[in-house]
């Protein structure tokens, strides 16, 4: 093939002056068949060899069965269809996919690579089982190593047995159209023993998943997806589930369930991810956390050992521009109720998570030791946490966070900006002394704000006065700023009381 150029990826491509030996042997078989036998490149080490069983008989070629192998052994011919085997140290699936939608196609025309599949099919050359080892695969953007698959066809459905090492298991595409002008796979069904996502990676899978990306051309797939080990940004999220619908003429996803389980704590969600009328991409979630323990939830977070203990629910409503592997802080929109029990802020550096940084409270013990520190010298026990915070436009804000402790109770009003990682929350604490805490926990009116609530309880209760402190907390989570704050002035018949 000296002079001849080959304009195609890796490992076909060819320049004309590179010597590439070709072997073609063509033998009749029986009325109306033939066996083809091609062989490229050297003796010893073919690029590529296959061995086809044809019918002749019409007119045009139809191949019966048939093996094919890329940098590998020549496999034996399977009972029916083509078996492709291939082992190459780099495989770039996506500079394939843009090289066969060119040939033979103007420009203009981006269906060109889907009509030349299309055709290979027809003449029985599309692979029905492949079978492929590499070093580095890089499909939909995303580079996959170490990678051991068998793929095989079955009409319009195809299954992939995948190992390599970020993910294992199956996925199968079902109702796959590679008709002329267009594609569709009508479902994708995955099964996988283990997912891992970086966060480079997990950029590149919102992309490729966008259900408004390239809107017009093809339907959405319905989704279901279910994964044992799921690693997001090399956090470990436990078991994933994903069950997702198409409506009709909609370029978006209804999602029936999005479940995450692990031994700490369950998230189960529904809503949808599709445009809004803007255009711009949107997740909508209705949520449910149940925690059966905060504490190894926050590690399992990556947030270290902010808290021991702790069982309760968080749920509520949530909204952001962007996809749900990816939430985007300062469009995000919605609102929580939190409910949690028996736990122990424990102490640690700030920085506890983005949603429960608005309580800020494991900042607390290590900056109130001056002034409780019979209270705080261990951390913060506590058995009720309570509150709802509203979001909006990345802005967190409650009145009403309340933390029942065995040696005080803490009521917390402000805001946080879940973007930028700051805060502005005005805290009351009130020891344990003569069951003042437990009443300032039930007392407290959350729609007269804590300033005035606070000037009502030192009223009404003076002699708690000597004890009860008052702080502002602002700045960054990673180094807040912690003030106190002068208490209201008692008139003095109320001080003498």
């Amino acid at each position: 093939l000296q002079g001849l150029a080959l304009d195609l990826p890796a490992p076909a491509r060819k320049e004309a002056d590179a010597v590439l030996p070709l072997r073609l042997l063509m033998t009749p078989t029986a009325s109306g068949r033939d066996e083809l036998r091609l062989e490229i490149g050297s003796t010893a080490a073919p690029l590529l060899q296959a061995q086809l069983q044809r019918d002749v008989s019409g007119a045009s070629s139809r191949v019966l069965r048939g093996a094919i192998a890329l940098q590998d052994r020549l496999p034996a011919l399977p009972a029916t269809g083509v078996l492709l085997q291939a082992s190459t140290p780099q495989l770039d699936l996506d500079a394939w996919q843009q090289r066969l939608a060119a040939l033979g196609t103007p420009a203009a025309t981006p269906a060109g690579g889907l009509d030349e599949l299309a055709d290979l099919s027809q003449a029985g050359l599309l692979p029905s089982q492949i079978l492929l080892r590499t070093q580095a695969l890089k499909v939909g953007g995303r580079a996959l190593g170490r990678v051991q698959a068998q793929i095989a066809r079955d009409g319009s459905n195809w299954r992939l047995d995948l190992d390599a090492e970020h993910l294992a298991g199956r996925i199968e595409l079902r109702g796959v159209n590679m008709s002329r002008g267009g594609s569709q796979v009508d479902q994708v069904r995955a099964r996988l023993t283990r997912l891992q996502l970086p966060k480079q990676e997990a950029d590149s899978v919102s992309q490729l998943i966008d259900p408004t990306a390239n809107a017009g051309t093809s339907p959405l797939p319905a989704l279901d997806i279910e994964v044992d080990d799921f690693e997001l940004r090399g956090k470990r999220m436990g078991r994933l589930e994903v069950q997702a619908q198409v409506p009709a003429g909609a370029r978006e996803w209804k999602l029936d369930k999005l479940l995450l389980s692990s031994p700490d704590a369950t998230l189960s969600a529904s809503g949808r991810w599709g445009a809004t009328l803007s255009g711009r991409r949107r997740t909508e979630l209705d949520w449910k956390l149940d925690v059966v323990d905060a504490g190894k939830l926050m590690e399992r977070l990556g947030q270290g050992q902010v808290l021991r203990g702790g069982k309760g629910q968080l749920h509520g409503q949530l909204g952001w521009t962007g996809s749900p592997l990816d939430p985007h802080y300062p469009s995000m929109a919605g609102s929580l109720n939190l409910q949690l029990d028996t736990g122990t802020f424990l102490k640690a550096e700030p920085g506890v998570g983005r949603l429960l940084g608005v309580l800020s409270l494991q900042s607390l013990p290590r900056r109130l030791l001056l002034d409780f520190r019979d209270v705080f010298a261990e951390g913060f026990t506590f058995d009720g946490v309570t509150g709802d915070v509203k979001v909006d436009g990345g802005i967190a804000r409650s009145d009403n966070i309340r933390i029942r402790g065995l040696q005080a109770t803490v009521l917390v009003d402000g805001s946080a900006d879940l973007a930028q990682e700051t805060q502005k929350l005005r805290v009351v604490v009130v020891p344990e002394v003569s069951a003042s805490a437990s009443l300032a926990y039930a007392a407290i009116n959350p729609a007269i704000g804590l300033g005035a609530f606070l000037a009502q309880w030192l009223l009404s209760r003076p002699v708690s006065a000597a004890s009860t402190r008052e702080f502002l907390i602002t700045g960054s989570w990673d180094d807040p700023k912690v003030d106190k704050l002068d208490k209201p002035e008692l008139p003095a018949s109320a001080a003498s009381k």
